[in-house]
């Protein structure tokens, strides 16, 4: 009965340091800023340390990984069109597509979470041409 109450209590002590899930919603302008600063990193303006190679490889991450996201097949049966339907030039550099993300932001305040300015600006940026990925 004793180990019993042991291993209750030892359990009951070891949910007290479990941290609590929470999900990340990243602002606009907080990914602007961790972009600028990138950018500063990027043209050796800035100081190497290590939070600010940490914002720019977030920085670097979200946008690519929001145009990469584009590029996912909707389906395996539909693999012509992107998740977001988004095809950005084979021409443009993740820098130039920061350099956009953070103009876009100023000129937009609206757009206050990072996923939907990222979405809008590319949809700004490419106009009617927004959803004409190539077809192979």
């Amino acid at each position: 009965m004793a180990k019993m109450y042991l291993s209750l209590g030892l359990l009951f002590a070891c949910s007290l340091f479990v941290p609590g899930a929470s999900a990340e919603f990243r602002t606009a302008k907080d990914m602007q800023k961790e972009c600028r600063k990138a950018l500063k990193v990027f043209n050796r303006t800035a100081e190497k340390s290590s939070e600010n190679v940490r914002f720019a490889g977030e920085c670097v991450g979200y946008i690519q990984g929001a145009i990469d996201a584009s590029l996912l097949p909707v389906s395996v049966s539909t693999a012509r069109e992107g998740l977001y339907r988004v095809c950005t030039p084979e021409n443009i550099s993740t820098v130039d597509l920061i350099q956009r993300f953070i103009a876009f932001v100023d000129a937009n305040p609206k757009y206050t979470l990072a996923s939907t300015a990222v979405q809008a600006m590319l949809q700004a940026m490419l106009g009617p041409d927004y959803s004409s990925c190539k077809r192979k």
